[in-house]
């Protein structure tokens, strides 16, 4: 089911006019797509939020816009705290679109027993879906990962039906390796602390005597 966003005309622009929408609680937004004009609106900043914070990549829209919007752009702060501006795109139930999913590994990989680490290589993958079948997140199982192994995005085991990989199935998603050793600092420094000795200088030193 779609997070609801209740949406509102937006009028002023600007930004001194976007801050004082933010301190009163709104977000301005901007909707644009399908062959229709843009329409600048607002959006309470406690709903979009909460949209985010489930992972939502489509939303039904409400009020001032109707029907179904995939969150296309989300500008943040310097600090990637606060949204400050939304773009959202209008989609059809037909349309297939193009998301950015988050990649999630289940269960403990029996490498990890065998002295290896897990080496996360893509955190997130792309897919083309219909907007009503866009996953929060697609899912690995590393109970077969042993030490060398590693599984690829032909792998992951929830994809949606219909839903196709944007890119190469076979992309190398997580892998089960040995350690990195990380020479000692102070070994090394007290090395680097010793003089090496020259050749023919104690015999030279001997000589002066």
């Amino acid at each position: 089911m779609s997070e609801v966003l209740e949406v509102s005309p937006r009028e002023q622009h600007g930004k001194a006019n976007n801050r004082r929408l933010r301190i009163s609680g709104l977000l301005p937004a901007i909707l644009y797509g399908h062959g229709e004009g843009s329409v600048s609106l607002s959006i309470p900043a406690d709903q979009m939020e909460a949209s985010l914070r489930h992972g939502a990549k489509v939303v039904q829209l409400k009020g001032a816009a109707k029907g179904q919007a995939l969150l296309q752009e989300i500008q943040w702060d310097t600090f990637q705290q606060h949204v400050l501006h939304v773009d959202l795109l209008r989609v059809d139930a037909h349309d297939r679109i193009k998301v950015v999913v988050p990649i999630v590994l289940r269960g403990e990989a029996p490498g990890l027993n065998e002295g290896g680490v897990i080496d996360l290589v893509l955190r997130e993958i792309e897919i083309e879906t219909a907007p009503s079948s866009v996953p929060e997140a697609l899912h690995l199982t590393a109970k077969e990962l042993h030490l060398g192994g590693s599984l690829k995005a032909s792998d992951i085991e929830d994809l949606p039906e219909g839903a196709l990989f944007v890119g190469d199935a076979e992309a190398l998603i997580v892998q089960c390796v040995e350690p990195t050793v990380v020479p000692d600092e102070d070994e090394d420094a007290v090395a680097g602390s010793v003089e090496p000795e020259v050749i023919g200088e104690k015999d030279e030193e001997k000589a002066a005597e």
